[in-house]
């Protein structure tokens, strides 16, 4: 049970465009979620030649790798143990005000940074991170949470279901050999 713990700590989320370092800028999941989704097509321009029984397929680009989650916070039964920067000493309790900030934090990645005066930043790219699975720099599409009961006295759910949407962004993208090889090329 250890080790399945320790590849836990494997998945998370990391905004790269924060001011600081620290807890608030890596979300880590409790659990490794049921389903990823994980897409990417490529586009073509069909060129038509009169007479010819079929057009001319010509390759223009790919649509941006779309990767999607279906995370689930629960509050109490240890549901996850570690902060969110992984620090095993400093272990608490998820609890309803847990819930709630860790939605928060996801729901944020979909809102323009105010921060420095005058200046309207777009939303944070955040590095996802699944094991050896996946490990990309994304830009969030879509945040969409469910809160469920049971509540507690100042109405924060026990439970929060998020269904979440990245778009892969790269400053270099991956060609051909390195994704048939299963190479992670980040470039931060």
């Amino acid at each position: 049970m250890a080790n399945l713990r320790n590849s836990l700590i494997h998945a998370y989320l990391k905004d790269l465009d924060s001011n600081k370092w620290g807890e608030s800028d890596t979300l880590q999941f409790g659990y490794i979620p049921e389903e990823i989704s994980d897409s990417k097509s490529a586009n073509y321009n069909l060129i038509d030649i009169p007479g010819r029984s079929e057009p001319i397929i010509s390759y223009m680009n790919s649509s941006p790798r779309e990767l999607s989650l279906h995370l689930i916070f629960m509050a109490g039964v240890g549901q996850d143990k570690h902060t969110a920067t992984g620090d095993s000493s400093s272990i608490t309790e998820d609890n309803p005000q847990r819930v709630k900030q860790k939605v928060d934090w996801l729901r944020s990645l979909v809102y323009p940074d105010y921060s420095a005066a005058g200046i309207v930043r777009p939303p944070h790219r955040v590095l996802l991170s699944i094991g050896n699975l996946i490990k990309s720099v994304c830009i969030t599409m879509s945040v969409s949470a469910v809160y469920k009961a049971p509540w507690d006295e100042n109405l924060l759910p026990y439970i929060a279901e998020v269904d979440i949407t990245f778009n892969e962004v790269n400053q270099v993208p991956p060609g051909y050999t390195t994704v048939r090889a299963g190479g992670f090329e980040l470039y931060l």
